[in-house]
């Protein structure tokens, strides 16, 4: 059953407008879909990277101390620190791309809280400002006021 029109929330437009609002600056803003797929690549082949780095570095490792043969031994070695390499830089990748996209929608919701921050800030009334400064220091007797003397503690 649904609600006669006359009691719908107020509030639903409202939320409706600000998801709208939130839109439209995240497209002035021009952030990319975090779905294409560049991003997409490259964090599939850091994972990738981090997959083969532990295998080189897990079979090397046997075979530089199955043999006496010190050319052997070097081949793994070299292979081994390969594998160490492609799992640094897989991580890194990967690391990298999986926060992108996070951090995108973060900074966006950042901008977009601020912004809605500083339009309220902006329409509230100020504080009032007597005409006489004494009588500020007159009322904030224990208050600091950075060096300035009241003469009510006098």
């Amino acid at each position: 059953m649904t609600p006669p029109p006359d009691t719908v929330p107020a509030e639903a437009p409202a939320r409706s407008d600000r998801a709208d609002r939130f839109a439209r600056d995240l497209a002035a803003l021009k952030i990319p879909d975090p779905a294409t797929a560049r991003n997409t690549l490259w964090l599939r082949t850091g994972a990738v990277l981090m997959l083969a780095g532990l295998c080189l570095g897990a079979l090397t490792y046997p075979l530089a101390h199955a043999s006496d043969n010190p050319l052997a031994q070097r081949d793994a070695l070299a292979i081994g620190i390969t594998g160490v390499v492609c799992a640094v830089v897989g991580g890194a990748l990967y690391l990298r791309y999986s926060l992108t996209g996070f951090l995108r929608f973060w900074l966006a919701r950042q901008a977009y809280d601020l912004s809605t921050l500083g339009d309220r800030l902006a329409a509230a009334p100020g504080p009032a400002t007597p005409a006489d400064p004494s009588a500020v220091l007159a009322t904030a007797e224990g208050e600091p006021n950075h060096g300035a003397t009241s003469p009510a503690s006098r």
